[in-house]
């Protein structure tokens, strides 16, 4: 009994010891917990903001790719002359991209693609131009067949010829003169007469120059040659064969006439392929791009003249015999300064080569005034019968009949055309809004 008594007395003693252990135990495994969630939070709170902040990333390059497809989608539509309107809306992958297309000046468009994905909202503009672009370099520039000069002959401005550069009495050039390669050569001419102006050739002779002579070899100068520039290089004429084949294509796609036309009423064409000749003996208006497989012959007097809707673009005749260019032709612009007719013989024509496929007639053959006309004859010559203004003349070989000079309007660089039944729309620069 009494050992009964002593156990329980000690049972009784060591209660309070036991308490103060589980409770210390209990804080312990209380503040283990936090100190743990405290540790688990610190690891993965910046996991989920890096999830977070991947989604929004996800969010807002989804956004940027969704308004890039609406830019492309109008875009190609405006380039293939599809339908479209001012303002599309289109759902890719459950989201919506918003187009909208304004018309601004000198024929350009702008295209603003916006698109939302999940509030992240991403804006996209594209600024559309109208044609084909093509670079002239020169105002006046010939290729292999260069430049023949008759006596008093002249031409206002600078000149640059891949071929021989060839003059007779009285004849000059107020400008530059260039003649590429190591065999080019500049003969009894005048550079820089009236004004001022270097000549740069290989060979340089009998010629009077203002400025500087920078050739490796001459006789008979008013000054000795400057060898400390290399002979200029070849440069390429500005139409492309590509570009001619695309026009014509253009042109077919408007329909064929086949036989001979003459205009001898008001007469809008274009566009339009013409299986024979054309005869311009009234006001001739291009509302697109005219195709002719023969000559085309534009009478004294006539007028030929761009339509409206060419704005500040260009428009296009194309020949593969000869044109003729008969005196006081009147030219007419779009009403949109910039706007230019371009007339292109596809020609090997030369009347000075026996055999030429023309007839006795050059590829081009001009008696005119107008700074609204470009002439190219790149495979024939090129030939003023008359005192003519030309925005731009290029050709293999340019010549000019005696007592003719030529000039042409400065600062034309690149020149837009538009053709085809719908033109071509080229992209003149892109941004994030």
């Amino acid at each position: 009994m009494k050992e009964l008594l002593k156990k329980r007395k000690i049972n009784k003693k060591s209660l309070p010891a036991d308490r103060q252990s589980g409770a210390a135990m209990l804080v312990f495994i209380v503040f283990f917990l936090f100190i743990s969630l405290a540790i688990i939070f610190g690891l993965v709170s910046p996991s989920i903001r890096e999830f977070k902040n991947a989604n929004m990333n996800l969010d807002s390059k989804k956004s940027f790719f969704l308004a890039e497809s609406g830019l492309e989608d109008a875009f190609y539509r405006l380039s293939k002359n599809k339908q479209i309107g001012e303002n599309e809306t289109i759902i890719l992958n459950s989201n919506p991209v918003n187009t909208t297309i304004t018309t601004l000046l000198g024929n350009l468009k702008e295209i603003v693609s916006f698109a939302d994905v999940s509030s992240y909202q991403r804006k996209i503009s594209l600024t559309a131009q109208a044609g084909d672009g093509v670079v002239f370099k020169y105002g006046t520039q010939a290729g292999q067949g260069g430049f023949v000069f008759h006596n008093n002959s002249y031409v206002t401005g600078s000149v640059y010829s891949n071929g021989n550069i060839v003059g007779s009495n009285g004849a000059y050039i107020t400008g530059d003169a260039f003649v590429a390669g190591a065999t080019g050569s500049i003969s009894n001419m005048r550079i820089g007469y009236g004004g001022t102006g270097d000549a740069n050739s290989h060979n340089i002779t009998d010629s009077t120059i203002t400025g500087n002579i920078y050739c490796q070899t001459g006789s008979g100068n008013n000054k000795p040659c400057d060898t400390s520039k290399d002979d200029p290089l070849a440069q390429d004429l500005p139409i492309s064969d590509d570009n001619i084949s695309k026009w014509k294509a253009d042109a077919t796609a408007g329909g064929t006439t086949n036989g001979n036309v003459i205009i001898s009423t008001p007469t809008t064409i274009g566009p339009r392929k013409i299986i024979g000749n054309l005869t311009i003996d009234s006001t001739l208006t291009i509302a697109n791009t005219i195709y002719v497989t023969g000559n085309i012959i534009i009478n004294i007097g006539k007028t030929v003249k761009l339509d409206s809707s060419y704005g500040a673009t260009s428009g296009i005749i194309i020949s593969d015999g000869y044109i003729i260019i008969n005196n006081n032709v009147i030219f007419e612009d779009s009403g949109t300064a910039g706007s230019y007719i371009l007339f292109l013989s596809n020609s090997t024509c030369d009347a000075s080569i026996s055999g030429s496929p023309c007839n006795g007639n050059n590829a081009t053959e001009v008696s005119n005034n107008s700074t609204i006309s470009i002439v190219n004859a790149q495979k024939g010559t090129v030939y003023f019968s008359n005192n003519a203004r030309v925005k731009e003349a290029v050709g293999n070989k340019i010549e000019l009949k005696q007592n003719v000079g030529i000039s042409y309007g400065s600062g034309l660089i690149n020149v837009n055309f538009t053709s085809g039944p719908s033109g071509s729309w080229g992209i003149e620069g892109w941004k994030e809004k």
